[in-house]
This record gives C-alpha cells, sequence and structure tokens, in this order.
C-alpha cells in the first residue's frame, strides 16, 4: 500500500560524517556561501618606480626610498620661512646662530632647527602670541582691520595711531546703529544704552582685552549711565591709542622673556628695547616739565612745574627718602612695643621662571608674565593675610618687589608683630607659599625663607635698605655687585625700573600702620599758625618734624585699624568730572572724625593749571600760555602807556589790545610781512589773530528786523501758524508764548519749544509741571548722554 505525499518528500538521510559525501557543504544552505565581487580587479604589489634620466638610462628607485627621503629637508624649509616670518628683534639671535651652522653643515643646522628651535622656541612663541593675539574668527564688521590687529608686533607709532582712530571709528558707528534702531523700536532709552553697549561690547571682546563693565553686563548688574561711560572709553581713539600701546609693548617683551633674551647672559630684569624706550620716555617728560608752569588761577602767578616735581615724592631721592623714613619708624615702634620682627622671602613656583640660574632655558615654563606671576603671589598673600586675620595676628611692616634675573618677581616682606604670635605666623605663610607645587626640587629651601631680625646682626631697616635703593635710584650703592647678575648694583636699578614700569608692578607697599597720604597732607601745612584740634595738632607736629612714629602713635597705633584712626582726608567730588563722564574724587584737607566738619583743615588752596613758560623773542615777553581771563599777565609790552592820539580811531588800540595778549604787533593795512622770517609760533599767533577778528565781526551783526505789529521774522511766522489755526494772536501773545506761555484752543494746548509751534492734548496738559519734570529728568538725563555718547565727547 502505497501511501500519497501530498508533494512532500522526505529529506535524504545525513551522511555519516562531514565530507564524506562530494555535496557536503561548510554552510548550513548553499545560499549562504560568498561569492567573488564583481569587477574588481587586485593590482600587484608597486614596489617602485622607473624614470629616465637626463643622459637617457632608466633607473628604478624603491618605495622604501622614497618614504625615507626626507620629510625633515620638507620640514627644515618650513622652520626656516617660519624663523624669517619672526619680528627682527626675536629673530636675530636665532638667524645668526642659523647662518654659523649652514655655514658647518646644512645636516646639522636642520637638527638644530627640528630639535631645539621647533620644540623649545616657537612652542614659547605661539603659547605668548595666543594670549595678545585676536580671535582668529570675529565678525564681518572687525575683518577690515583683521590683518593690522594681527601685525600689530610690527606695527609703529603711526600704524597704532591709525588704528586706534579706526577702532573708535567703528565702535561709534556701531553703537548709533544698534542704539537708534533700540531707541526707535523701543522708545526706552535706557535699554537702546545697555543694547548698543552690549553690541560694541561683544566686538571688543574679540580683541582679547579687558573691557570696561563687561563683567557687570554679563551679570545682568549694569546701570544704562555706568553702560554710557563704557561707551565714551571705547569711542575714544585716545582711550584705544593708550590700550594698544600697552598691548604691543608688553606683547613685544613678554616675547623676549619667552625666547630668552631677558636673563643674566644678554639683558638682565628688561629687555635693551624696554630699558632704551623707558630711558626715552624719562627724558621727554623731563623736557615736558621744563617747557611748562604752574599758573595760579586767582593771582595769575607762575612758578616752574619741574622745580614743583623735584619737591615732590615723584623725585626719586625723595621717595627713597620718606620710604626709609616711615621704615625707621616703624622699627622704633617695634621697639617701643617689645615687638618682634620677621624677614620673609616668597618666590614663585619654577614654572613660572622662563630660564634658568645658569642660563638655560627652563623646560617647565608654562608661559607666563611678569604681571601674571605677581597675580600669583598676590593671592598666595591674600589667603596668609586672611588666615591670620582669622587667628588674629595683627602685622604691619613694607613689602618690596623686585625681578629675578628673567624678569620674574619676587617679595621681600619686613614684618613686626606679637612675639607670640611669630611661630604660627611662619606657619600659616609657609603653608600657603608652597601650597602649589610644593613638593618639587628645591621647593622646601627656596620658594619660602624667613629670617628674625637680630638687632646682634644690624636694625630692621638695615635689612631691608639695600634693597629699597637698589629698586629706586642705587644711591650709595657704589662699587657694589648684584647677587643675581654680578653687574653694578647701580646701573641695574634702571633696569628694574624700565621692568616695574613695562609690567605696572608696584615695587613698594606699606602694610598696616597709619596711612602716608594724610602724613604728606599735613606737612603741607608746616609750621603755619592755626588754631586745630588737639588731634590735629599733635599728627601735625610730628609730621612737620618728620617723625614718624610719633604720627602713627597720634593715628592710634601701628596696629590700628583703617576704620578707626583719627585723621581722615576730605575730598571734594567732581560729577563728570573727566571725559568719560566719571565722578572724580579731589584731596582738599584733613578732618577728624570725633569732631565731624568743626575740626576741618583745607590744605589745597590753590588751583593751578599748567601752561607753556613765557619765551623771549628779541628781549620782548610772550606769553603762549595764557587762555582765558579778563586781561593777559604783567609784560613788557602790555605795561607800556598807550599813545592817546593812536588810540583815536580805535585801530591801534585793538592792535595795541591783541599785542598785549600775544606779545606780537598785528600788522596794519597794506603792510607786508616777510613771512619766513616768522618763527612757527608767531605764524600760529597771528593766525590765530586773524581768526578772533572775523569771529568778532561776525558775532557784531545787526539784530533781526522786527516785521509786521513790532514782530521778529520768527515770531511773525508763529503768528501766521496761529491764523491757520483759527487763532488771532495779538503781538502780546505772541511774545508770552515765546517766552514759554501755552495758548488752549478747544481740546489742544498750544506752545512754542525750540523756535517751532508745538501741540498737545489738554488731558496731558492738566498735570502739573512739576510732575512732568520729575516724569521726564531720568529720561532726558540719559537722551543727553546718549547724544555726547554719539558725538565721541562730554
Amino acid at each position: 500500500m502505497t501511501l500519497d505525499a501530498c508533494g512532500r518528500q522526505a529529506p535524504s538521510p545525513p551522511p555519516p560524517y562531514p565530507g564524506s559525501t562530494d555535496n557536503a557543504i561548510p554552510y548550513a544552505y548553499g545560499g549562504n556561501k560568498p561569492y567573488q565581487p564583481i569587477g574588481v580587479n587586485v593590482a600587484p604589489g608597486l614596489d617602485g618606480f622607473d624614470y629616465l634620466t637626463p643622459d637617457g638610462t632608466r633607473k628604478h628607485i624603491d618605495i622604501a626610498n622614497l618614504y625615507e627621503e626626507n620629510e625633515k629637508p620638507e620640514r627644515s624649509k618650513l622652520l626656516r620661512r617660519r624663523l624669517a616670518s619672526l619680528p627682527q628683534y626675536i629673530r636675530r639671535h636665532f638667524a645668526a646662530k642659523l647662518d654659523a651652522l649652514d655655514a658647518k653643515d646644512r645636516k646639522a643646522a636642520d637638527h638644530w632647527l627640528i630639535n631645539t628651535f621647533e620644540r623649545h622656541v616657537l612652542t614659547r612663541i605661539d603659547s605668548v602670541n595666543s594670549v595678545y593675539q585676536p580671535d582668529s574668527v570675529m565678525p564681518g564688521i572687525l575683518l577690515t582691520i583683521r590683518d593690522q590687529l594681527f601685525r600689530m608686533l610690527w606695527a609703529g607709532k603711526k600704524e597704532l595711531k591709525r588704528l586706534a582712530y579706526t577702532l573708535a571709528d567703528i565702535f561709534t558707528s556701531e553703537f548709533i546703529r544698534e542704539s537708534d534702531h533700540q531707541l526707535a523700536r523701543t522708545g526706552d532709552p535706557e535699554f537702546a544704552a545697555l543694547s548698543g553697549y552690549g553690541r560694541i561690547a561683544s566686538l571688543a571682546v574679540h580683541l582679547k582685552t579687558p573691557i570696561p563693565s563687561w563683567t557687570a553686563y554679563c551679570n545682568e548688574e549694569l546701570e544704562a549711565e555706568d553702560a554710557l561711560r563704557a561707551v565714551l572709553r571705547l569711542e575714544s581713539p585716545q582711550w584705544w591709542l593708550n590700550r594698544l600701546r600697552r598691548i604691543h609693548a608688553r606683547w613685544r617683551e613678554h616675547l623676549m622673556i619667552a625666547t630668552g633674551y631677558v636673563q643674566k647672559k644678554s639683558s638682565p630684569y628688561s629687555s635693551a628695547p624696554c630699558l632704551t624706550a623707558w630711558l626715552a620716555q624719562k627724558k621727554a617728560n623731563r623736557e615736558y616739565l621744563k617747557a611748562m608752569e604752574l599758573e595760579d588761577q586767582d593771582t595769575g602767578e607762575r612758578i616752574s612745574l619741574i622745580d614743583k616735581v623735584a619737591g615732590s615724592v615723584a623725585n626719586p631721592a625723595n621717595r627713597r627718602r620718606e620710604l626709609m623714613t616711615r621704615m625707621r619708624g616703624f622699627e622704633d615702634l617695634a621697639k617701643l612695643e617689645g615687638l618682634a620682627g620677621d624677614f620673609y622671602t616668597l618666590t614663585a613656583p619654577s614654572r613660572y621662571h622662563s630660564m634658568q640660574h645658569n642660563g638655560c632655558r627652563n623646560h617647565k615654563y608654562c608661559g607666563a608674565s611678569p604681571r601674571e606671576t605677581q597675580q600669583y603671589l598676590c593671592m598666595v598673600w591674600a589667603r596668609t593675610r586672611a588666615a591670620w586675620k582669622r587667628k588674629g595676628i595683627r602685622v604691619f611692616g613694607f613689602r618690596v618687589v623686585e625681578p629675578h634675573h628673567d624678569a620674574t618677581p619676587h617679595w621681600h616682606l619686613l614684618l613686626f608683630m606679637r612675639p607670640e604670635c611669630v611661630e604660627q605666623a611662619r606657619e600659616i605663610f609657609r603653608t600657603y607659599a608652597l601650597k602649589e607645587d610644593g613638593n618639587e626640587p628645591g621647593a622646601q629651601e627656596n620658594r619660602f625663607q624667613v629670617v628674625p631680625i637680630d638687632d646682634a646682626h644690624g636694625s630692621a631697616t638695615g635689612y631691608i635698605a639695600k634693597y629699597i635703593s637698589k629698586n629706586i635710584d642705587g644711591f650709595a650703592l657704589d662699587g657694589e655687585k648684584d647677587d643675581e647678575t654680578g653687574e653694578d648694583l647701580k646701573e641695574m636699578s634702571l633696569r628694574v625700573s624700565a621692568w616695574a614700569s613695562r609690567w605696572s608692578i608696584r615695587q613698594f607697599q606699606q602694610i598696616g600702620g597709619a596711612p602716608v597720604t594724610v602724613y604728606r597732607e599735613l606737612r603741607r601745612l608746616g609750621d603755619r599758625e592755626l588754631v586745630l584740634h588737639p588731634e590735629l595738632e599733635t599728627a601735625r607736629q610730628a609730621a612737620d618734624a618728620g617723625e614718624w612714629d610719633n604720627y602713627v602713635l597720634a593715628q592710634g597705633g601701628p596696629l590700628v585699624e583703617r576704620d578707626n584712626v583719627r585723621i581722615r582726608l576730605n575730598y571734594e567730588t567732581t560729577e563728570n568730572g573727566n571725559a568719560y563722564g566719571d565722578d572724580v574724587q579731589r584731596i582738599t584737607g584733613i578732618y577728624c572724625p570725633m569732631t565731624g566738619s568743626e575740626s576741618l583743615i583745607f590744605t589745597r588752596t590753590t588751583q593751578y593749571i599748567i601752561v607753556p613758560k613765557h619765551q623771549s623773542v628779541d628781549g620782548v615777553v610772550i606769553d603762549v600760555g595764557f587762555s582765558g581771563g579778563s586781561a593777559a599777565p604783567w609784560s613788557s609790552v602790555n605795561n607800556c602807556t598807550r599813545d592817546p592820539a593812536a588810540s583815536a580811531d580805535g585801530v591801534e588800540h585793538a592792535a595795541s589790545e591783541a599785542t598785549g595778549q600775544s606779545g606780537m604787533t598785528v600788522p596794519a593795512e597794506g603792510v607786508t610781512v616777510n613771512f619766513d622770517a616768522l618763527s612757527r609760533q608767531e605764524k600760529r599767533e597771528l593766525a590765530q589773530r586773524l581768526s578772533d577778528d572775523v569771529r568778532s565781526k561776525r558775532k557784531k551783526r545787526p539784530p533781526e528786523r522786527e516785521g509786521g505789529a513790532g514782530l521778529s521774522v520768527k515770531k511773525q511766522q508763529i503768528s501766521e501758524l496761529l491764523a491757520l489755526r483759527g487763532i488771532d494772536a495779538s503781538a502780546g501773545m505772541v511774545r508770552s508764548m515765546m517766552a514759554g506761555a501755552s495758548v488752549a484752543c478747544g481740546d489742544l494746548v498750544m506752545t512754542v519749544q525750540d523756535g517751532r509751534l508745538v501741540s498737545r492734548n489738554r488731558a496731558a496738559s492738566e498735570k502739573m509741571p512739576s510732575q512732568v519734570m520729575a516724569a521726564k529728568k531720568k529720561t532726558n538725563d540719559l537722551v543727553s548722554r546718549m547724544k555726547a555718547a554719539f558725538s565721541g565727547r562730554k
């Protein structure tokens, strides 16, 4: 019997073991077998190339030889171009070394380029450039000056000035555009001012320079009035010129520090260009002081400006004497109170130093500038001072900042404190001084040092006297050598001063004690016979005698807090006192807080202005500095008796007045003047006199003729406009409206503002004038300040 399978068949039995039949496959199904890809031609391995030489022979070169043939020469060629593109003052040493190596062995020169110049020099240059160069991606409006910004290292005075004016123009136009748009859209001048500031400040951020009020703007804490003050700075060419000069000078000096030009074997403390620029600036400043005088605004009396400066603490000798007096006074107070003294030395970690003491590169160098290192030291001191305050440790003394041979700053501090606090103070200071990289070799010995003050080895003032003199003028250091460089100390003092000026580092600072400005103001009183408060009189006598210790005692002692001093400064605040709208404070005197205004003594009673000196030309005194006032100061010209006959027609009289103000005679009509014989100053004054003459004639124009019923042209126009609105105004009504009165007509009230007829709703005009003015005062102030910002002047 056959079974019907319905089209299905049983599968074949499997073979007894794999591979025993011909159709055995290693896949579950035949379709799983991989197929050969279509259209793929596998090329044989390429072992090289054949090429034909110029003489007709054929040669073969292997691929391996092609790869080995020289990535280094191509790399060295790139590095040579990079070296040639550096500024001359950076390139000169490395270019000379490369030329010397090329003359001996080209391969050795390439090796030096790749393994020394690229690895140790170019990485430092790129690191410094990244700090000062603007962002590579910047807004489109700044793309026109992108090349100028990136080539600032090569820029001179004219290029920097041109760039400053270009930046000021860009920011001015952008602020006007943005603020006008927002003011028209919202009608809110405060929002318009903030929006305009935000626009130009966001552009300026790409230049990698600190922007005024930017942090407050980002924190949403900026007021519209402060924003306008910042706008005036960003729109000022002089502000940008000062900022660009600072960036340019510090960028160059930082590069010279990073590349090893500033060190004991080359140029210690500051580079040669930095020293030359500082000396030139000092010379220019002195020439300016010699050419100017101080003029009393009340009496017209003049004194030499350079004599005034020479008698102040701006004179390095006076500055040194005052510092030594204050230091000696602190020492006497410490002996009187039985206090102990310590001499601390604080140094930054090794990664802040560009060079080692032996003149080799420091491979740990992080690219920090002297100013960044100073910020680190200030942070350590701030933490130490805060910890001392928590422990109740009070100190007073002095801090001196001076550079190492590679321009890295370090501190010397001479501090006095109670004997029971000495050990705890040392331990706290050492902890914070070694908190960063405290485990590196030599950190325990060099980063923080303490020398107790021992009278057997010298006074406390003697410990710090050398550092004060070395960092000011090198007084009494003739023949002594610098420990860092081995050079003459007096010559090194110039380099130290140039270093401090370039990086804006404060070299000397008093810690604790009474304020020195009050001491100087008391010395201004001298021995004048004044009836003073007893507190003031005691301090005045001590200051007049130069006794710093007694002055500090009169102020409450060396450990007195500033909130508890007995004599303070009195200030006079001038609103919008500078070109940027800031409130400027000026010292006017001193007072005792315990008695208030009753003890106020004015120490600065004379107002001076700086004017050019009188110059003598052919025996005639010329006052080139007089500006304003009813008459010029006395001279041999304007003090002479005039000829009555000559002054009858007024012509000679006017010429004589002009002579009295400028010191030169204005030529009469028909007289030929030899301009080639005139000096530049005489030509300038003659042009000024002619310009003033034309201006005075314009001021003497006759007034507008009155038309109609005794009305001027402007009043007649107002009368006609009122007639068009159906108001028959009399001449008296028009005059009243011109004076500020209002006229009601139906639902409208009409007034005259700025010579125009203005109408408004009666309901709006029923408010009290005081209410309207109070509501609009702030808006009007902001609008006026915005107008000043638009025009770029305050």
